[in-house]
């Protein structure tokens, strides 16, 4: 399956049956009214254990965050995953449930633990109980206080008032709806996979890789499916590394616990292989490269069918 640039909402849900979230507007821009903080899209057919992420490739810029900014929105839009979203839209083919964050990942980032956020960006900061990280120090937290490139988002602080609605109306919803999802396949199944989808700027750490497996070191996800993602990314020729630069951000190691029959699997894809520069400007899709992902859902979901397949075959009191 290929991708036009730039293609419009449904051509990208093409696959999708039943979808929950409300009608979302995925395409980039400031106005119009406030869309569903996040879409899913179950599949037609039969489904199966599998959950496809994309939790960074939100677009829609509310004209009162516009205004709250000090950065033009070229800038701020360079902490997007390029059009992931877009990349995965075919999930619901392979009988997967495909799960898209609508806002932007400088607005919210539900990639890091609520609470990581840099006391320094809200007032009286010092006061309020935050667990902030080394990253959530340095404004890559929740709520990002930086973009790429270290520039600052906000000319003066946020109030914790408006940090708590970022966290109330953008990150509780994402994880809930992750959860619930987990929950209903783990209930059903006995089982449940899911492949968190990011693209990432080429060079980092000086690593060479294309794409970047990560799994916590081997301790968010069931090597199987870990190995079958590796075989399928080294066959369509791309240099995969696996943990290095990025083995997992908090959706990796808060949700994936195997020994819980839930695995998780972080996957890095640098944007230079798919983001094509437009004549007019802008960018758009390399469609052989969308072709690539989508044959990379297809091969994790066949893994996860078969898995399925060997639990049914198994005697209960053996799961």
């Amino acid at each position: 399956m290929s991708f036009r640039p730039e293609a419009s909402r449904e051509q990208r849900v093409q696959a999708s049956g039943k979808s929950e979230g409300g009608e979302a507007d995925l395409s980039a821009g400031a106005g119009g009214s406030s869309p569903a903080p996040v879409v899913v899209v179950r599949p037609l057919d039969t489904p199966i254990p599998l959950i496809v992420c994309s939790p960074h490739s939100g677009r829609n810029y509310s004209a009162e965050f516009l205004a709250r900014s000090r950065l033009p929105l070229d800038i701020l839009r360079s902490g997007e995953d390029f059009h992931v979203d877009t990349l995965i839209a075919g999930a619901p083919q392979h009988g997967a449930t495909l799960l898209c964050a609508t806002f932007p990942r400088v607005v919210c980032d539900v990639n890091r633990a609520s609470l990581d956020l840099d006391p320094r960006m809200v007032e009286n900061g010092d006061d309020v109980m935050l667990m902030p990280t080394e990253r959530g120090r340095a404004g890559l937290g929740s709520v990002p206080a930086v973009v790429s490139g270290g520039r600052q988002v906000y000319a003066s602080k946020l109030s914790m008032e408006e940090a708590a609605a970022r966290l109330r109306l953008f990150w509780h919803p994402y994880h809930a709806t992750l959860r619930r999802l987990i929950d209903e396949m783990r209930s059903e199944y006995g089982f449940c996979v899911v492949l968190d989808m990011h693209s990432m700027p080429p060079g980092i750490d000086g690593t060479k890789a294309d794409v970047v497996i990560g799994d916590r070191f081997g301790s968010s996800a069931r090597p199987v499916f870990v190995q079958a993602l590796s075989k399928t990314l080294l066959s369509l020729g791309f240099h995969v590394a696996r943990n290095h630069p990025f083995a997992g951000g908090f959706i990796t190691s808060h949700y994936g616990r195997p020994a819980e029959h839930v695995s998780v699997i972080q996957l890095e894809m640098s944007r230079t292989l798919y983001m094509c520069p437009r004549s007019g400007g802008g960018y758009g899709l390399n469609p052989r490269f969308a072709d690539k992902v989508n044959r990379v859902i297809a091969d994790m979901a066949r893994c996860v069918a078969e898995q399925q397949e060997i639990r049914r075959a198994q005697p209960a009191a053996a799961q």
